[in-house]
């Protein structure tokens, strides 16, 4: 029966709170009756307005969506990433490092998107009608195939450098090891991962891992304390009338450091004591076994005679091992001879290289004096000396403390900041001669001091002092030839020669000065020019007081002194002064402001 008209009038005359209370219900049961209509309709698909790796893929069937991410997992293999860490970059793509997405589960992923919650669903259904949201791709990462990959690539790796020795200042010195640095495998999963569900650019940076060195540096500093103790003990040699103090540097050098085993070792090499003794005693040799150079017009000759014995018969070694472990620094050790082979000291002599004079330097002093003595002597005591290709050549060592006993006479040297006389004074000249010698055919050099108070007989700012037993003036031979020191002297000069095959090119620039307070520090450049084509570029430093007897500040250098000869004395640095600068540590050559 129908509704009698007089009564619809009736229902818009409700009161407003019922109006108000029942909207509420009503626009309710509109969403709910609508979700669950357009529920029904899209059983199988994707809510709308979703998102995955960038892409819409809301209202795709669920066929149509197992394609869609499937070929999102096809891109994703094909992904370059670009690695960047603090050893290098590289590239990969991304099936390579292991990466892959897990179709299945992300396939489920985006069928759920704003599925979740019966509850939250009609909300979550109508805020997609406005709104998109994106879904959460599955990535997975074989680690041991990320891993297999990342360290088979160099860069990406730095292995730790085991400590290990050198010798510097007379003795066996430590080189601390370096541990080693690898990419933290997780750490890259976790980026990769990130970066790919992101969608943002495949560019990561990976943090590195610290690998640490099979042995410790203080293991190995008890090592070399222990061989120290064996270097500093006099090594005193005889090889039939021919003496010698083996150098403490020839001794360090000896020992090896081993570290195959479970523990370290360091240990003498029998191999390498062998060696220096050939070369250090070969004086004592005779006959074929002992060979010298000879230079005559700018030729080089080499002189020997047939027979003969030479240094060592193996036996020396255990005589020098036993005496090393023993610790008899006052004893003369006498080492066995064995049979010279015919022309063997001249064939050694040979294949050094020595055929042609590679440079040469004179300087002059006035005729007739003691100093002048002095320098002759040294002179004389370092002709025919010759440098091996890597060895190295100490004038102190070669000539030993200047005595009256030896030949040597009063003459001038600086002892802080003062011009004194003493035994040998002088033979600094001979060493700034045969420095600049070296410098121009292109040796290095272990240690050098220049002087302190500047002599206008010398070139500004290249020049070498010495006293015994420091500071020391040590030559250096970098090229694959020997190197021939060869001297000559007249009344009133000196001239070194040096003779070797020529292999580089040397220039040297004007000298720079910079103030020091008042005293001027001075920079020559040297540039050489290897046979091979290569270039190097390294400085010659000396800083000179502002006049004798002062400090840089202007105090006096020595304040107990009040007097001081004159300026005419050539000096030779006192005893007490040092300036040791390894030149394997950096390409230059200094000398320190206050040395003496």
């Amino acid at each position: 029966m129908a509704l009698a008209s007089s009564y619809v009038p009736e229902l818009f005359r409700l009161p407003r709170w019922a109006l108000m209370l029942g909207l509420p219900f009503f626009l309710v049961a509109l969403v709910v009756g609508a979700w669950v209509i357009d529920t029904a309709v899209h059983r199988d698909r994707v809510v709308r307005n979703v998102k995955v790796a960038g892409e819409t893929v809301g209202g795709l069937t669920d066929v149509a969506l197992r394609a869609r991410v499937q070929a999102i997992a096809d891109r994703v293999a094909d992904t370059q990433i670009v690695i960047q860490t603090e050893l290098g970059d590289a590239t990969w793509a991304a099936s390579d490092l292991g990466v892959s997405l897990n179709v299945l589960t992300t396939f489920e992923s985006v069928m759920n998107t704003r599925r979740e919650g019966l509850i939250n669903r009609p909300l979550n259904w109508l805020s997609s009608l406005a709104s998109t949201t994106s879904a959460k791709i599955n990535v997975e990462i074989d680690l041991p195939t990320l891993e297999q990959a990342l360290y088979a690539n160099d860069r990406f790796k730095r292995s730790p450098v085991e400590p290990s020795t050198r010798v510097a200042l007379d003795q066996v010195q430590l080189v601390p090891g370096v541990p080693g640095k690898l990419i933290d495998v997780r750490d890259a999963a976790e980026a990769i991962t990130q970066v790919i569900e992101e969608g943002g650019t495949p560019s990561v940076q990976i943090g590195t891992v610290e690998v640490a060195t099979r042995f410790s540096d203080n293991a190995v500093t008890e090592l070399i304390a222990q061989a120290n103790r064996a270097v500093q003990t006099p090594l005193q040699l005889r090889l039939n009338d021919y003496e010698t103090v083996v150098a403490p540097r020839v001794i360090a050098g000896w020992f090896v450091l081993d570290l195959e085993r479970s523990v370290p070792t360091l240990d003498v090499d029998p191999a390498l004591i062998l060696s220096s003794l050939e070369e250090l005693l070969m004086p004592g040799n005779t006959g074929a076994g002992q060979a010298e150079f000879d230079v005559r017009n700018n030729v080089v000759r080499i002189i020997s005679s047939d027979g003969g014995t030479a240094c060592c018969d193996v036996v020396a070694v255990e005589i020098v091992t036993a005496a090393l472990e023993a610790g008899h620094g006052d004893q003369i050790h006498v080492l066995p001879n064995r049979p010279a082979a015919p022309r063997e000291a001249v064939n050694r002599l040979e294949e050094l290289g020595v055929i042609e004079k590679v440079s040469s330097f004179t300087t002059k002093y006035a005729c007739c004096v003691g100093r002048v003595t002095n320098i002759q002597k040294f002179a004389e005591i370092m002709n025919g000396r010759w440098i091996k290709p890597d060895g190295l050549l100490s004038l102190n060592e070669t000539v030993g403390r200047r005595t009256e006993e030896s030949g040597f006479v009063p003459g001038g040297f600086i002892s802080k900041g003062h011009l004194v006389e003493d035994i040998g004074g002088g033979v600094s000249q001979y060493a700034t001669t045969i420095f600049n010698a070296a410098v121009r055919a292109g040796l290095n050099f272990d240690y050098y001091q220049a002087h302190s108070i500047y002599f206008d007989r010398y070139p500004y700012g290249l020049e070498a002092t010495i006293s015994y037993p420091k500071p020391d003036l040590v030559i250096t031979n970098p090229t694959p030839f020997g190197v021939l020191i060869w001297n000559s002297w007249t009344d009133e000069s000196i001239t070194v020669d040096i003779y070797s095959t020529s292999n580089v090119h040397v220039t040297l620039e004007e000298p720079t000065e910079t103030p020091i307070e008042q005293c001027t520090r001075v920079k020559t450049k040297r540039l050489r020019v290897w046979q091979d084509g290569s270039e190097e570029a390294d400085y010659f430093f000396a800083t000179y007081r502002p006049e004798e007897g002062l400090n840089c500040d202007g105090t006096p250098s020595d304040p107990d002194q009040t007097t001081t000869t004159t300026i005419a004395l050539e000096p030779e640095q006192s005893d007490g002064a040092q300036d040791e600068v390894p030149a394997n540590s950096v390409p230059v050559t200094t000398t320190t402001l206050n040395s003496e």
